[in-house]
């Protein structure tokens, strides 16, 4: 017969084994990468050219079919993803075929799926009249850029959307135009130049298709943007990520004499109001910087766990 210290000793044994099995697989749990903030597949799919809505647009008179790019894991089983719809900037002026696709395709290998959108641009941006035209525009076609996903995801949901964790950014022109998107509502004021503008592209809705489709977004992601009205932002309203360089000078970090308000005092009175919100400064960042991974490669990180980490709050 094995004495009972013996069989204590095993047993204790045994338990040890145990525990030090279990620490082992929660270290290589806290190891491994975890979706949305780490690399977690080793490539993507781009899909082009999809035409999420038409409008007319007033520089040529003419009906213009809008597009966005879509990247998605390449491989991915998750039926129920977050949604990142990204606006370029190009001063509502101009755009690329690919600006903006090296965000997408970092972030699909995340977990995300990315659309960079296209919009309606202008012919100039030289007077407050004509800049708020084209931020209405563009602000529309935003809208239904995010409308889009909201009525696939109530069919086939060809792109498996969460539509519980959608988030909107871009770069100048485009991050202007998602902090108007996510931050103008009914309560706010429109400056006295605009108000024509944003009843003649339909309004706080837009006019470019589903404009009765409703939705909620988590975060919003400000890249070297603007805001005329700090009242905009509110408590309540979505998470705020704003990157932005100390040496921009197209965009000031602060407020120019103009009364335009770039990401600091964005911050700050996002901060006064109870909004979550972070400002990362690029020391020695001009405008471009935060929108090129290359020049900035803390940007994607930071956008990677702003969006994680706002995942992990309740939704409001």
């Amino acid at each position: 017969m094995k004495h009972p210290l013996a069989t204590l000793s095993l047993t204790l044994a045994a338990l040890l084994a145990g525990l030090f099995c279990t620490a082992s697989h929660a270290e290589e749990d806290r190891a491994a990468p975890r979706r949305y903030l780490n690399t977690v597949f080793p490539d993507y799919v781009r899909h082009g050219d999809i035409v999420f809505a038409e409008n007319l647009n007033n520089l040529d008179g003419k009906v213009e079919k809008l597009t966005l790019r879509v990247f998605e894991p390449k491989g991915d089983t998750a039926t129920k993803r977050t949604l990142l719809v990204l606006t370029p900037g190009g001063g509502f002026v101009q755009t690329g075929a690919t600006w903006m696709d090296d965000f997408g395709e970092e972030l699909a290998r995340a977990g995300y799926v990315v659309a960079i959108n296209r919009y309606r641009l202008s012919s100039d941006i030289n007077s407050p009249e004509k800049f708020f035209d084209a931020l209405f525009k563009a602000m529309s076609d935003q809208k239904a850029a995010i409308r889009y996903f909201i009525k696939d995801a109530a069919g086939p949901n060809r792109f498996k959307i969460d539509v519980d964790n959608i988030f909107i950014g871009g770069h100048s022109a485009g991050s202007i135009t998602s902090m108007f998107t996510g931050y103008l509502d009914a309560r706010n004021t429109v400056p006295a130049p605009g108000v024509a503008a944003l009843k003649s592209n339909g309004g706080l809705d837009g006019n470019s298709g589903n404009e009765t489709l409703k939705y909620k977004l988590r975060g919003v992601i400000n890249l070297s943007g603007l805001v005329p009205n700090l009242d905009m932002l509110d408590a309540g309203e979505p998470a705020l990520l704003s990157i932005h360089g100390d040496k921009d000078d197209v965009v000031a970090l602060g407020s120019s004499p103009a009364g335009l308000h770039g990401s600091q005092p964005i911050h700050e009175r996002a901060k006064s109001v109870g909004l979550s919100s972070q400002l990362q400064i690029v020391v020695g960042g001009d405008h471009i910087d935060p929108a090129d991974p290359k020049r900035c490669p803390e940007c994607l990180p930071l956008m990677k766990r702003f969006m994680f980490t706002t995942m992990q709050q309740p939704a409001k």
